[in-house]
């Protein structure tokens, strides 16, 4: 669903519902007038929603085929696609909100308050004619965990336990036996991709859309946040995902991605989320070095070998001679390989370790 049909759609259901509030309660108005007050205030309310609109947090991401891998960039206005301006992020005009300390691209959008649900399908996915191949299709890959800022604490973290943002409207091909016929074209089945704390489940990669026989692409997928048993009450505060992109003809995928959405945050307040990511480093490296020194100096069969620091897939890290890496992310630390095994595994709060190492 777009955004002009998310409008529509609200427009003539709080119409009805406002018109179906009145005549059920003219009755019980006539038998008390105080009540009048009430069903006008809330008439209002349905027909002027404040909370009801992302308003300027809708915005496109701009897809091309540059040197045989899937680019992402923000999307230029001229072209016909919406794009946040930085002064609506509080941001000096001209800087677009990158990451600080990784360099990622940040694409924000803000979450809609629906009756059952609270959800949004944007950011969109859009291509100008001739920027990508003609029926190509074109797939997300979903990696990282939640991330998660919350207003009473400021600071980037892992989302709170139970809470989940899901994507849904991708599709996958799956084998089709049915037909009737010697070879069956692939059965196209919508699937939904899961976001928490602890990472990535369901699938980690569907079809977003397939591209138009000019080599042009619009399309838009669903985010939900919930909790992980599907109802809607996360708690207000922004919440961040991370994205790559590929084609089947161009496998290679794109540099990450960042999603940022506000979860019923005032503009103003969304403002300091976006700051703590653009304006400032996310992560204090010189304590992060202090610490994985001190961990090597105190389990050397962990991490063995001093290693040089490094940015990668959002992470400040080191990797050792044993395979094993360990890295900082919203103030918490991680590990994989070596002992750790192949599985991302969080070793705990980043400030608190730090301080349990007497740093």
């Amino acid at each position: 669903m777009n955004k002009e049909s998310i409008d529509l759609f609200l427009t003539m259901n709080i119409s009805n519902l406002f018109i179906k509030l009145i005549t059920h309660s003219f009755s019980i108005i006539r038998s008390n007038p105080r009540h009048v007050a009430v069903i006008v205030l809330i008439g209002f309310y349905l027909m002027n929603p404040l909370n009801l609109t992302a308003g300027e947090l809708h915005q496109h991401i701009e897809l091309k085929v540059v040197e045989q891998r899937v680019q992402a960039s923000f999307c230029n206005p001229e072209k016909g696609c919406s794009l946040v301006k930085p002064e609506t992020l509080g941001l000096p005009a001209g800087q677009m909100p990158i990451d600080r300390l990784t360099g990622t691209p940040i694409y924000v959008s803000e979450f809609i308050i629906f009756p059952d649900r609270t959800a949004i399908d944007s950011p969109g996915f859009e291509s100008v004619a001739g920027d990508m191949t003609a029926g190509d299709r074109v797939r997300y890959r979903a990696s990282g965990h939640l991330s998660f800022w919350n207003p009473d604490s400021p600071q980037w973290t892992l989302a709170p336990e139970g809470i989940q943002i899901r994507l849904a409207g991708g599709l996958d091909l799956q084998p089709n036996q049915d037909c009737g016929q010697v070879f069956c074209i692939p059965k196209a089945v919508e699937g939904f991709t899961i976001f928490s704390r602890h990472g990535v489940s369901s699938a980690t990669s569907l079809i977003v859309g397939e591209v138009r026989t000019d080599g042009s692409l619009h399309t838009h997928l669903d985010w939900i946040i919930e909790s992980n048993q599907g109802t809607p009450n996360a708690p207000i505060g922004a919440y961040m995902v991370e994205l790559q992109l590929i084609t089947d003809s161009y496998p290679v995928p794109s540099d990450s991605l960042w999603i940022m959405f506000n979860n019923g945050l005032p503009l103003q307040v969304f403002q300091q989320a976006v700051a703590e990511r653009v304006l400032q480093s996310s992560t204090d490296t010189v304590l992060a070095d202090k610490l994985f020194s001190w961990a090597e100096s105190n389990y050397p069969s962990l991490f063995p070998n001093a290693a040089t620091s490094f940015i990668a897939l959002g992470y400040y890290a080191r990797c050792y001679q044993n395979g094993a890496c360990v890295g900082v992310k919203d103030n918490h630390i991680f590990a994989v390989g070596g002992e750790f095994g192949t599985s991302i595994v969080t070793l705990g709060d980043f400030n608190v370790l730090a301080t349990q190492a007497g740093l």
